[in-house]
């Protein structure tokens, strides 16, 4: 039961540096160039623009939610469903989104809010029911992740190469060899990562690319959602804690990973 309507968002603090920062620079830079070079300008100022603008609308988003309702206010207007109107769920990657039946109210949720964990979490309490196992028995990885990643690791690897045989190497090799180090760790984990998760009872058949492990209700001690910081915010994963200390990690399938993780979450409950 939530007391009082909770709201998670920005500190006001980020918006403040944001603000002050986008503007120094943009003012520094008009007042050091001359007349002529402003035709020169106008494509950076564009993407200059488009990149205060995103940061702008995604620092100022904000979601509320209490015992009837959950809503979201961007500086588009606010969007909101009572937790009885909400039909289905949607949304890809880490975000989640909330459909009525209609399909003309969506209110989405960011995953890079403060307490975006707790949102879910009360999304999955409030409404159960739409993160049925039997609904979601098998989740399978985007195929696109599957392609761009891989290709990421060998275009990487292809750069070092290039570096390595076609440049001069009087100063050493060692910094090409950081390009398939990081290439061949992209590869890998590529392959590592599970390409499909199916519940049937009380087995869950975990997929990988060359193999596959069945692993029991019995045996996963609790299923947690976790992230990992990184330069573009939050980065967020399925975490599988079993019996024996071992964890599975968990990420990059469909739907999207608040499903996922709020479906295993009710499967294993319903399992132990």
């Amino acid at each position: 039961m939530i007391n009082e309507p909770r709201t998670y968002r920005h500190s006001p603090v980020q918006l403040g540096l944001v603000v002050l920062i986008f503007g120094i620079l943009g003012v520094g830079l008009l007042t050091s160039l001359r007349w002529a070079d402003y035709l020169i300008l106008i494509p950076f100022a564009a993407f200059y623009e488009i990149v205060f603008l995103t940061m702008l609308y995604s620092l100022t988003t904000k979601t509320t939610i209490s015992d009837n309702e959950i809503s979201t206010q961007t500086l588009l207007g606010t969007k909101s469903l009572g937790w009885n109107e909400i039909d289905h769920v949607s949304g890809r990657g880490s975000a989640i989104k909330l459909n009525n039946s209609g399909g003309d109210v969506t209110v989405p949720v960011s995953p890079q809010l403060p307490g975006y964990e707790e949102i879910v979490e009360w999304i999955g309490n409030k409404r159960p029911d739409l993160f049925n196992p039997q609904n979601h028995g098998e989740m399978t990885r985007n195929w696109a992740l599957w392609i761009f990643f891989p290709l990421i690791g060998l275009i990487v690897v292809g750069m070092g190469a290039f570096l390595m045989f076609q440049l001069d190497t009087d100063s050493g090799i060692f910094p090409f060899l950081i390009f398939f180090m990081i290439g061949i760790f992209i590869i890998v984990i590529s392959f590592l990562s599970p390409q499909s998760l199916t519940m049937d009872g009380k087995s869950l058949l975990i997929k990988y690319l060359f193999n596959e492990k069945t692993v029991l209700a019995d045996e996963i001690l609790s299923v947690d959602l976790k992230y990992q910081r990184s330069r573009n915010g939050k980065r967020y994963y399925i975490l599988l804690n079993l019996v024996n200390g071992k964890t599975l990690r968990i990420s990059g399938l469909r739907p999207n990973l608040a499903v996922v993780y709020l479906t295993l979450k009710n499967w294993h409950k319903k399992n132990t």
